[in-house]
């Protein structure tokens, strides 16, 4: 408001000039994390001391190694993809801004940083860091979808591209946990050839596909999976997961989508594909337990996963058999848990309540 002095800033990943911005100003800052806090505890030790330890674990492929503070036994493919520097790389362009980002952090003592996670889902990681006051406010997710305190609030407003909601329609007709739900997020593009292997994986299913490609129409089985599902363009992603219908996610496991995921209850197929996305898939598959990892080991020669291997995590997760009946049940934990955590008194609105508190005191002094 115009007169009103600023006194506190709140920046987010990759712009670490806002935070010496703030500094030549005097203000007091705080970081928003955006991912995981188990990927803040892998990448702040690599570029504080480890970055050989981790550099030499990640070449070594197979051999499995742990980092300070954390529980995780990881490998090469559970660590964030940004962190694999080369050339080919095709995030190699975001490694210096990271580097960055925790250089302009260690010039604050104890500085805040808040995640968007919950205590319950992440407590090790939380704590990882000496140094650093990690504070879980989230999960951040529309109120609508959360507690229904406010049925309006169903969207932030940052929707890339907007259609029809036709498919709510498709949903209401569909048996209940019947329907497979796929989408790889709004900026990357699978190449035509991954497409391909997963739409002949999904030969036979109910589903949901977000499908952006300029070339869908020329996609194998695109008549055959239309005849049993429902192609779109654009959908509210959080409505979809949050429909009855819903019986698995096919995912990238960007984070949004997994924060989207847990207070859905919706059990997955997790298909990371670069960034922070292999160490959230580990996370789903081997400490919430709510659902099975494509194996990158079954890779083929040109980069792809083929048909089988979709088919046979689907199989597992939209089965009847003992694994599929513990990854529906954790998924149904991590639902009540995360929504325990963001209603009004739970741990994160507490959290995010003394933080506004404390800036508030901020504004107090300098007025």
């Amino acid at each position: 408001m115009e007169g009103e002095p600023f006194t506190f800033l709140i920046y987010t990943l990759l712009v670490p000039w806002a935070h010496e911005v703030a500094r030549a100003f005097q203000l007091p800052t705080a970081l928003l994390w955006i991912q995981a806090a188990t990927v803040m505890s892998i990448v702040h030790p690599y570029f504080h001391g480890c970055e050989t330890y981790i550099t030499d674990k990640i070449k070594s492929k197979d051999e499995p190694f742990t980092i300070p503070g954390l529980p995780l036994l990881l490998s090469s493919c559970d660590v964030p993809t940004f962190l694999l520097v080369s050339t080919t790389n095709p995030l190699s362009f975001i490694f210096p801004l990271f580097e960055e980002q925790f250089r302009v952090l260690h010039k604050e003592t104890n500085p805040t940083v808040l995640v968007n996670t919950f205590e319950a889902l992440e407590p090790e990681a939380l704590r990882a860091l000496d140094g650093i006051n990690m504070t879980p406010i989230g999960p951040l997710i529309p109120s609508a979808f959360l507690d229904g305190s406010d049925p309006r609030d169903t969207s932030f407003g940052g929707d890339i591209l907007h259609a029809s909601n036709d498919y709510v329609k498709w949903l209401d007709s569909q048996v209940e946990s019947s329907v497979v739900y796929v989408s790889f997020g709004s900026y990357h593009e699978l190449p035509k050839k991954q497409t391909e292997e997963i739409a002949r994986a999904l030969l036979g299913e109910n589903l949901i596909k977000v499908e952006g490609r300029k070339e869908e129409e020329d996609l194998s089985y695109m008549e055959e999976l239309k005849m049993k599902g429902k192609i779109v363009k654009w959908c509210s992603q959080v409505q979809v997961l949050s429909h009855a219908s819903l019986g698995c996610f096919v995912t990238h496991c960007g984070w949004n989508s997994t924060m989207e995921t847990l207070i859905s209850g919706v059990p997955v197929v997790a298909f990371p594909q670069w960034s922070d996305q292999n160490t959230n898939a580990k996370l789903m598959e081997d400490v919430w337990k709510i659902g099975v990892r494509v194996n990158p080991k079954v890779i083929n020669e040109e980069g792809i996963v083929e048909a089988e291997e979709i088919r046979r995590c689907l199989d597992i997760v939209m089965g009847s058999g003992e694994k599929a009946k513990e990854v529906r049940k954790n998924a149904e934990r991590w639902k009540m848990l995360s929504r325990e955590a963001a209603k009004e008194g739970g741990p994160s609105d507490t959290n995010l309540r003394d933080f506004v508190n404390g800036v508030g005191q901020f504004m107090h002094v300098d007025g």
